[in-house]
């Protein structure tokens, strides 16, 4: 029956595909901390070249967008040691 159902995992492969998916999440965290990162890089280039140019409405806009990203950076930054802290 076992070819019914698929072949049962044994301990080792379990940990090794839950560990596999540990890595891939993290990796997949890191990506989206600097993919904010440059987002904010590039809010505050744009918000200093439209200050030149004296539009005022729009830097008010993008320095609320600005405030708000360190907010969830910071949640992103904190998962990754929450999920080293999972048992196995």
């Amino acid at each position: 029956m076992d070819w019914l159902f698929g072949r049962r995992m044994t301990p080792d492969e379990m940990l090794k595909k839950n560990q596999r998916l540990l890595n891939r999440a993290m990796r997949d965290l890191d990506r989206e901390r600097a993919k904010m990162e440059q987002q904010e890089k590039k809010i505050i280039a744009d918000i200093k070249k439209m200050a030149k140019a004296g539009q005022m409405d729009a830097v008010k806009i993008m320095a609320k967008d600005l405030v708000r990203l360190p907010s969830h950076s910071l949640s992103i930054v904190s998962v990754p040691d929450l999920v080293l802290l999972l048992p196995l």
